[in-house]
């Protein structure tokens, strides 16, 4: 169960401010949320009034022990007040395509009952494991705006082939194609992507390796591991000859990011699906 949130006012003012004021980093629309949905007292009294007025020495309260949460869809690994991290499986879009507009992460999260959420980062539909929402606009655009510094993307990928190197590091621009198909580009155009790979496990025809991203391209380890001659299992849009899984052969296993509300630091883990192991 939550903590309530109770401090004494310092100012007078209207209590959106005064709050505001004292919780500097609780988002503004969170806020007005917990006005909305009565979950803010003063000495007692409940309030939904934006501009209520407080003195100072007036007791504030923000019930969040009494807020009953909805169920969520999907299996969650981690959730606060700011943050909701969910166990995407195989198979499920991230956010709406033009072919597909209903059966994705956000929309089963949202006509659930959980709502505001927002789309932090995505992961490929056929990818499995940590996916993160915020729960304001403010925190998603925070997160976003250094999302390629400061945080932790680790993943399992079970490859096609025996690996020469065991360890290595991809550094290449990617651009893409008109029909959709990213690949590192030779002429100095694209965006920066940075995979750093280990091999965990082997046999003679496929890898089991541990994967670090330093960036977040479309289908960045897809293509890097395509281009080093071991695509990804079951993945035939680069080069896979079959699909040992039945699924693709990708799992984020490991978020790691500071808390930007809190500062403090999460390590959001999946552990992979028994299914999902080196092939025989």
């Amino acid at each position: 169960m939550k903590n309530d949130i109770v401090f004494e006012s310092k100012k007078c003012g209207g209590l959106l401010d005064v709050v505001r004021s004292e919780l500097c980093g609780i988002p503004r629309g969170k806020l007005k949320s917990y006005l909305e949905h009565g979950l803010i007292y003063v000495d007692g009294h409940k309030t939904t009034r934006f501009d209520f007025p407080v003195k100072p020495g007036q007791t504030v309260k923000i019930a969040l022990a009494q807020k009953s949460a909805p169920k969520s869809p999907l299996k969650v690994l981690y959730e606060d007040d700011f943050l909701l991290a969910v166990d995407k499986p195989a198979g499920l879009l991230t956010v709406a395509t033009d072919t597909e507009k209903e059966k994705t992460a956000l929309r089963l999260l949202r006509d659930s009952g959980i709502s505001p959420v927002y789309v932090v980062h995505r992961l490929d539909r056929d990818t499995s494991g940590v996916l993160l929402f915020a729960k304001s606009a403010e925190l998603r655009d925070k997160l976003q705006s250094s999302w390629d510094s400061g945080i932790t993307r680790e993943y399992l990928a079970v490859c096609e082939g025996v690996f020469e190197k065991k360890a290595g590091r991809c550094d290449t621009l990617l651009a893409e194609t008109r029909s959709h198909l990213v690949y590192s580009s030779k002429t100095g155009q694209g965006k920066r992507a940075v995979t750093n790979y280990e091999v965990i496990k082997e046999n003679g025809n496929y890898s089991l390796l541990r994967v670090i991203i330093e960036t977040g391209r479309k289908n960045q380890i897809r293509v890097h591991l395509s281009e080093l001659g071991h695509p990804v299992a079951g993945d035939k849009k680069y080069g896979a000859h079959g699909s040992p899984l039945k699924r693709l052969g990708l799992h984020a296993s490991l978020l790691g990011l500071k808390h930007p509300v809190t500062g403090e630091m999460l390590v959001i883990s999946s552990p992979a699906d028994e299914k999902f192991r080196l092939p025989q």
